[in-house]
């Protein structure tokens, strides 16, 4: 079985990016899905755009690529709003595709034409102007880059998806590969891990479980023997051996290239960046408000190349030689930063914690 990638753009304007991606995706040994190379299956007596809609089902990715053309009118819409451009906003056959593709939680990487971006970003900032039903047709305005103006309403709709600008079908090819062997390097990497993974999350989950029993026992019956305070004392204590445990996995796996000796100052700036950037509870949110697999690895990705550079600005010594970041943000979003939101106390606990653990693994042993 081979992963199929369905290429949605529009055809004419972008012939030569579909005929190149075509032959990239082949090299890689994938089988790529394009109406014009017959391995869309078109069904009869249904319109052709359903056909490329129920292809998308069966795959299990997306190119998408943005132009200056927004493309045919999907079928059943009314013909006549496919002509009030500045005031009709219609769905056309590209933007279906991705919205079949977006339901069904399919990995998207989305290409925009550089010119086209950069026209977008005129639209933006004149948004109300566009929009304005004052606007008279008769002033002929017309962008450069871009035929209708639903071009910048569909980018609005994906921009919560990771963009990629491009001016040349090179500037694709080098992302695309740069992604896939980050997909695969991920999956070897779970192979590799999956054994301690699973004992790591069968570990939690056992402490989890002890907690909820002894919190239900404890309700049932402690109630009588023991004071709230006491009540509560288990609890706290239950939930601090979950961030010992989390601690623990955080250290196992971030290395560095070498022992560095470092001040109270530079400690304190390394562990205000973990937390600004890694543990950040907006960014742990925009993880949990991901819509697919592909939007939360680039963000995850993004974050990890961040919090190492700026461990360089602290320190040039600082290099990471070794940082599984995809674990450890997992275990935090699931474990630990539930139980840290709203309780001060474990959060410093977790800082006091992490920080001297941090420090050992930055300076070795003080012996």
């Amino acid at each position: 079985m081979k992963p199929r990638v369905f290429v949605s753009s529009t055809y004419f304007d972008l012939k030569h990016v579909r005929e190149r991606l075509e032959r990239f995706i082949e090299n890689y040994c994938f089988e790529p899905v394009l109406f014009e190379s017959d391995s869309v299956i078109f069904e009869h007596n249904t319109p052709l755009d359903i056909s490329c809609y129920n292809e998308v089902k069966l795959c299990h990715m997306m190119i998408l690529i943005v132009g200056g053309r927004y493309g045919s009118i999907v079928s059943g819409e009314k013909q006549q709003e496919k002509k009030n451009t500045y005031n009709k906003e219609y769905i056309s056959i590209t933007r279906r595709e991705f919205d079949t593709a977006l339901k069904l939680n399919i990995p998207i990487f989305v290409f925009i034409e550089k010119n086209v971006y950069a026209e977008y970003h005129t639209y933006n900032k004149n948004k109300d102007f566009f929009d304005s039903k004052t606007l008279a047709y008769e002033n002929n305005f017309s962008f450069a880059h871009v035929d209708d103006i639903n071009v910048f309403k569909f980018i609005n709709v994906i921009k919560g998806i990771a963009i990629k600008t491009f001016e040349r079908i090179e500037d694709i090819e080098h992302y695309l590969s740069n992604q896939i062997a980050g997909m695969l390097y991920l999956y070897l990497q779970q192979l590799q891990d999956f054994k301690d993974e699973s004992k790591v999350l069968n570990s939690v989950s056992e402490l989890q479980s002890i907690a909820n029993r002894m919190n239900e026992m404890l309700t049932a019956v402690g109630k009588n023997i023991i004071q709230d305070e006491s009540f509560k004392d288990v609890v706290f204590n239950q939930n601090k051996i979950l961030i010992e445990f989390f601690v623990t996995q955080f250290i196992d796996n971030i290395r560095f290239k070498d022992e560095v000796e470092i001040s109270d100052d530079e400690l304190n700036k390394i562990y205000h960046e973990l937390k600004t950037l890694i543990f950040n509870p907006s960014f742990i949110q925009s993880l949990k408000n991901a819509k697919d697999f592909s939007v939360e690895w680039h963000l995850k990705e993004e974050q990890a190349k961040k919090f190492e550079s700026a461990l360089r600005n602290i320190n040039k010594q600082l290099i990471i030689d070794e940082f599984h970041y995809f674990k450890i943000i997992e275990n935090y979003l699931k474990n630990i930063f539930p139980i840290i939101e709203n309780n001060k106390e474990l959060e410093n606990y977790l800082d006091l914690k992490l920080k001297s653990e941090l420090n050992l693994e930055i300076q070795g042993l003080p012996f």
